[in-house]
């Protein structure tokens, strides 16, 4: 599977711009962050540059699913991404992957200080569940440094 430079550029608006708010599939914004969301933005990044619709399934078997692949699989998906991407689509994603674990890591603080209700979407940064294991593909395969960040 080849990533498009279009699509590559489309995950990458799509993403900033559900990282600050999310833009639900129903047509409506939500404004307020929620651990619900950030899952969703996450896993929606990688169908956004493999060039998915709303509700499509690539046909291509290099496609590894957000819910049900492994981590190996997942990344050497994302590393079949970086290796298509020019050095400011990289940075960008850097960027991204940046600002999910930074949002992941103020969710978990506002848990602990009992601001936030506790969430199921709420994971920890591990290769054992969906939302680690895009994290964590996706800073290897874009060298995103992770000191720093609780797992």
């Amino acid at each position: 599977m080849n990533f498009l430079t279009a699509n590559i550029d489309r995950a990458i608006v799509m993403t900033q711009y559900d990282l600050r708010g999310f833009a639900h599939s129903l047509g409506f914004r939500i404004e307020k962050r929620s651990a619900k969301s950030l899952d969703a933005t996450t896993g929606n990044f990688i169908g956004f540059a493999a060039g998915l619709g709303h509700w499509d399934k690539p046909t291509d078997e290099a496609y590894a699913d957000y819910h049900e692949s492994s981590f190996e699989d997942y990344l050497a998906m994302c590393k079949r991404l970086a290796k298509d991407c020019d050095g400011s689509e990289k940075e960008a994603i850097q960027l991204i992957v940046q600002e999910i674990v930074k949002q992941g890591e103020e969710m978990k603080t506002e848990v602990a200080a009992g601001k936030r209700e506790a969430s199921p979407y709420l994971k920890p940064l591990e290769n054992s569940n969906r939302w680690g294991k895009a994290v964590l593909a996706l800073a290897e395969a874009f060298e995103v440094k992770l000191e720093g960040f609780a797992a």
